[in-house]
């Protein structure tokens, strides 16, 4: 589609986006051939690329500016005022976005977290609609043919080592577009880490999918495995219908604002303006604009088109056509840092692709389905709560901080923090996750030693008090937005981050865990040698899970609120947005399955306002 022949249509939706959440609302809309959906998207089709497709080579694509926006934060004060990396895992370049570039876990939080949306003010954003849209948008993908109506059976790869059960089908999708499943190969630490784990306290979970996720878990990856390739927005819910003559994507095309009728009340979107090249373009709409550019566009757009704080808009030249000075607030993600073990030789790590002959060897094996390259290259998620990795002494300080946090907090945050109060000290609710990396994760800055092998660990604070910002900084839709995670702003968080960090060294000096390891890489001796210098190696070294959301929250207005519970701009007629922008408190989970449950019913809430 080139865009002259776009912008001569008049289209019933136009869908900014064509990643995780606008693909899905594209191709759900676009099911009814009565309608025309348009999509907007600033990348390419990704169609037969390697890095997309292949699920070891997830995460070769990051800071790649063909598919990885590659923004950075502004100076971060608290950490040692150091610009942090945002890559666009949540919402990626392209069209499938994120989740055509992510790292493939695919897990859901518990049901207290999509409950407490819910309780800010949104009927029918619960637990149960959102395991309803869950199984809507994947299906579980088995290795053997099965007729029981309550268990499922386990692959045959998964022995009595892995100490899994059967799968309950009530938790899972049959029919949606994603395929989620069990890798097909581990790493050879994979069964040794759930039991050092356990020997610490931390329970198997089995079954994290059915509203309680606190534990060590092998995880289910969007990775089809009859095919060992990413199963994601692009070839799933775009690809699978782009035969469809109502459904039509502009890629390559840089949306600058949306188009009012300024003399309507509510305020009307009638088009998007959008930059191909150095020329510019009208689409027209009839009926919705959806914004669906992700946590960090999805506000830029919205101020840009005269939607946000009036001082900011004002600044860059921009006419205020709705005060919302929400826009762009309440933005957060889980804060991490990272620790790095030289292992034995022996162990089987993804550390080998840096050596040609035996990075040949498995290209060669992913030919025939075999190998490291045919899975997620990490597949133990571990879910912990504060009493699994903080003694009584902090547990009992990090109260009297979030008290003080929850006073003196303004309305909207207030009462997310007083939530996230209750959960820090319920002993069901996960504050803390852990990951092992079978190699050198390359975020964690250790330089590689040639033909060496490495174990990483990802460890990461789940409900961060610290709140942040994205804005836009300049009236030129092609400049970056200011983004300002505000990391460590409230200090809680960095004391969180420093117990699961020394949870993780303790973990590594466990067996059988202790029996695989030469050596620590990081910290250092030195970066270890107090509580003090730990957190100083954290201030340098953290970064984000990349799952930045709550930017233009489903809100009351008066609470901080950028949309309603139908996911419409406050002040708009017409316009919603749909992406992890939306939801106003993080949940213990990556992401992407959550976003696809927030899109799907989406969908269902366009399609019955219709009606």
């Amino acid at each position: 589609m080139i865009p002259e022949r776009f912008s001569s249509l008049t289209f019933d939706y136009i869908i900014i986006g064509g990643g995780t959440a606008g693909l899905v609302v594209a191709s759900r809309l676009s099911e009814d051939p009565a309608v025309t959906v348009g999509v907007i998207e600033a990348g390419e089709w990704h169609a037969s690329i390697d890095g997309v497709n292949v699920p070891g080579m997830a995460g070769s694509t990051l800071g790649d500016p063909q598919f990885d926006w590659a923004f950075m934060s502004v100076p971060q004060k608290h950490a040692n005022d150091r610009l942090v990396y945002q890559p666009r895992l949540q919402s990626g370049k392209g069209l499938g976005g994120s989740s055509a570039i992510n790292l493939l876990g695919f897990n859901r939080g518990s049901a207290h977290e999509y409950d407490a949306i819910e309780a800010f003010g949104n009927p029918g954003w619960n637990w149960e609609v959102f395991l309803k849209y869950f199984k809507k948008a994947s299906s579980l993908m088995l290795q053997a043919p099965h007729d029981s109506e309550t268990t499922l059976p386990l692959p045959t790869h998964l022995g009595p080592e892995y100490k899994l059960e059967q799968p309950d089908p009530q938790w899972h999708g049959d029919s949606g577009p994603i395929v989620k499943a069990y890798s097909t190969h581990f790493a050879t630490l994979h069964v040794p880490f759930i039991d050092a784990l356990e020997k610490l306290g931390v329970p198997r979970n089995t079954e994290p999918n059915k509203g309680n996720n606190i534990g060590a878990t092998t995880i289910y990856c969007s990775v089809d495995s009859r095919t060992a390739t990413r199963s994601y927005a692009g070839n799933a819910y775009y690809e699978a219908n782009a035969g469809r003559k109502n459904l039509v994507v502009l890629t390559n095309a840089t949306v600058s604002r949306i188009i009012f009728n300024s003399g309507s009340t509510p305020l009307r979107a009638t088009g998007v303006e959008f930059l191909n090249g150095d020329k510019k373009y009208v689409a027209a709409t009839k009926g919705e604009v959806v914004l669906a550019a992700g946590a960090f566009q999805s506000p830029q757009i919205l101020e840009l088109s005269g939607i946000g704080n009036k001082d900011t808009l004002g600044k860059h030249g921009i006419e205020t056509l709705i005060d919302l000075p929400s826009v762009g607030e309440n933005l957060h993600d889980h804060p991490d840092i990272h620790v790095v073990y030289e292992i034995r030789p022996e162990y089987e790590t993804v550390d080998i692709a840096r050596e040609p002959e035996l990075a040949a060897k498995q290209l060669e094996l992913y030919k025939s389905q075999k190998g490291y390259l045919t899975s997620a290259l990490a597949a133990v998620y571990a879910f912990l709560p504060t009493k699994a990795f903080a003694t009584d002494e902090q547990m009992a300080k990090w109260k009297e901080m979030a008290t003080h946090s929850v006073e003196e907090a303004p309305q909207g945050v207030k009462k997310q923090l007083e939530t996230q109060l209750k959960w820090l000290f319920d002993p069901a609710s996960a504050e803390g996750e852990i990951i092992p990396f079978p190699g050198l994760f390359l975020p964690s800055g250790v330089q590689p030693v040639p033909k060496t092998r490495y174990s990483s660990m990802l460890c990461a604070g789940m409900h961060p008090f610290s709140r942040g910002s994205v804005h836009i900084s300049s009236a030129d839709p092609r400049a970056p937005p200011a983004i300002d995670p505000n990391y460590f702003s409230n200090p809680l968080d960095l004391e969180i981050l420093l117990a699961l960090l020394k949870f993780a060294l303790k973990l590594y000096d466990t067996d059988p865990i202790r029996e695989a390891v030469v050596r620590r890489v990081a910290p250092t001796a030195e970066e270890s040698s107090s509580d003090e210098a730990l957190l100083e190696y954290i201030k340098n070294g953290s970064g984000c899970v990349y799952h930045p959301l709550g930017s233009a929250s489903m809100l009351p207005r008066e609470d901080g609120g950028v949309v309603d519970p139908a996911l419409k701009v406050y002040g708009t007629a017409n316009v919603r947005v749909v992406d992890a922008s939306i939801l106003p408190i993080q949940v213990a989970a990556h992401i992407q399955a959550t976003v696809y449950a927030v899109a799907e019913k989406a969908a269902d809430i366009i399609k019955a306002s219709k009606m």
